[in-house]
C-alpha cells in the first residue's frame, strides 16, 4: 500500500457514493464541516486535486483556500465536478507514485477523512478495509514529533495490537483504540468528551489537547 493506491481507492469510493445520491442528499449538511454540504465537500476534494497538480498550494488548508475551491465550482453540476476529479485524479495518482514516497501525504489524509465525513452525513457505514490502519501508521509518527517538540509526556497508543509510543520517555498511560478511531480523533472528528470516554488505563487529561490536528467539534460526531 502507498499514497497513490490509497488515494485511488478513496477517490473511487467517494465518487461511487456520490454517484448514487439524489438532490436532497447532496444538499445535506456535513456535521464535521460546519457550513458545508455534501456537494461542497466533493467540490473541495476536486479542488485539492486540481490545486495540487497546478501548484496552487499557498495557504493550503486555510479557509480562504478552501472557499476559493468551492466558489470556482459553484456554477457546475455535481456530475461535472465528479468528472473533473475523476479525470485529474488519474494525473494525481501518477504524481503521488513519483519520486519521494511521502510527498502528497496531505491530500491522502484529507481525502480519506472527508470520505468518512460524507459517509456519516449520508448514513453510509464506514469503509471496512485496511486503509485506516495504513494511514494511522503514518499519522502517529507525525504526532510523535509534535509531542517531542512540545515536551508532552509520553503516551502509549495501542492500535489493532500494535503499540506506538508518542513522545520521550516511558509512558505511564495507554490509549487503546482501533485505527479508524485513531484517525478520526487525530484529524479533529471527536469532541474532548468523546476522547475522554475512550479506552484509557489512566487519566487522559494531559494528552487530550495534543491528540488532534484540527480543533475538536463542538458537538459529538457519530460515525
Amino acid at each position: 500500500m502507498d499514497n497513490a493506491s490509497v488515494y485511488t481507492t478513496t477517490r473511487t469510493a467517494v465518487l461511487d457514493l456520490v454517484g448514487g445520491l439524489g438532490p436532497d442528499e447532496l444538499a445535506r449538511p456535513v456535521a464535521a464541516l460546519p457550513g458545508w454540504t455534501v456537494r461542497d465537500t466533493v467540490a473541495h476534494l476536486a479542488g485539492v486535486c486540481a490545486d495540487t497538480l497546478d501548484g496552487r498550494t499557498e495557504g493550503g488548508g486555510s479557509p480562504a483556500w478552501t472557499a476559493r475551491q468551492l466558489a470556482e465550482r459553484a456554477d457546475r453540476s455535481v456530475g461535472a465536478v465528479c468528472d473533473e476529479w475523476a479525470g485529474r485524479g488519474a494525473d494525481l495518482d501518477g504524481w503521488l507514485a513519483g519520486p519521494g514516497a511521502e510527498r502528497g501525504g496531505f491530500v491522502v489524509f484529507d481525502a480519506w477523512t472527508h470520505e468518512h465525513d460524507l459517509r456519516a452525513a449520508t448514513g453510509r457505514a464506514r469503509s471496512d478495509d485496511s486503509r485506516a490502519a495504513w494511514l494511522a501508521g503514518r499519522a502517529l509518527p507525525v504526532f510523535d514529533r509534535r509531542f517531542r517538540d512540545a515536551g508532552v509526556a509520553a503516551l502509549r497508543v495501542s492500535t489493532d495490537g500494535v503499540d506506538t509510543v508518542l513522545g520521550d520517555g516511558e509512558p505511564e498511560v495507554t490509549w487503546t483504540a482501533d485505527s479508524y478511531e485513531v484517525m478520526r480523533t487525530l484529524f479533529g472528528r471527536r469532541t474532548l468528551t468523546q476522547m475522554r470516554a475512550g479506552r484509557w488505563d489512566g487519566d487522559p487529561t494531559p494528552w487530550l489537547g495534543h491528540l488532534h490536528l484540527f480543533d475538536p467539534p463542538a458537538a459529538a460526531l457519530i460515525d
